[in-house]
């Protein structure tokens, strides 16, 4: 369960995390710009969804994430951090799924910021 504090600061929208370039990979990774994880890179491996909803009618997303870099040696296993992510996750998979004219122009400026990992 996520506490009430780390409910404030979960992403609201594109601002609290930017897309970032890892040296010699194909993927992009994210960097978390805001909140309790600030500053922590890290991408998503295998995404996966439940064949049927739970008894709450939600369809249960399980997902692989590996961590790139973690400057506050943060707790990267705790479910807060699990739900921050995947929350983002959500996020972009929305975005991408309708295929918003916004989305193109929110992931230009942030695509072209590049650490190379």
């Amino acid at each position: 369960m996520v506490s009430n504090q780390t409910k404030q600061k979960l992403p609201k929208h594109e601002k609290d995390y930017v897309f970032v370039e890892k040296q010699n990979q194909d993927m992009a990774s994210i960097k978390l710009t805001s909140g309790p994880y600030t500053d922590i890179i890290y991408h998503y491996g295998n995404v996966q969804f439940a064949k049927e909803e739970n008894e709450d009618g939600n369809l249960p997303m399980k997902f692989d994430y590996v961590i790139d870099k973690n400057y506050q040696n943060a707790d990267t296993e705790s479910q807060e951090f699990i739900n921050h992510i995947g929350d983002i996750l959500i996020q972009v998979m929305d975005q991408e799924l309708n295929g918003r004219e916004n989305w193109e122009n929110s992931i230009k400026a942030p695509y072209t910021h590049r650490i190379l990992c």
